[in-house]
């Protein structure tokens, strides 16, 4: 059971993550881009600190994600391999 919940909060995490990416960011009223692909040519400065703070968010949520999900793969084959062991 901890481990489909802590895969779920994971996968959950991660798509968190990659929707903040993915989703264009604007600031006083001029677009900047997204993460991925900031708009091209002189960007006000204003765009810079929404892009970099957005940046830091979806680094920790997929960081946070991705460890979840390493931590329910670990925790999975813990299990499976005690189960091996008992019988």
């Amino acid at each position: 059971m901890l481990s489909k919940l802590l895969g779920v909060v994971g996968a959950v995490l991660l798509i968190v993550g990659v929707v903040l990416a993915v989703r264009p960011v604007h600031a006083g009223g001029d677009a900047c881009g997204s993460v991925f692909q900031p708009n091209e040519g002189i960007t006000p400065m204003q765009c810079d600190a929404r892009l970099s703070s957005r940046g830091t968010l979806a680094a920790g949520f997929g960081a946070g994600g991705l460890a979840l999900g390493i931590t329910t793969f670990t925790l999975t084959a813990i299990r499976d391999r005690r189960a091996r062991a008992l019988s």
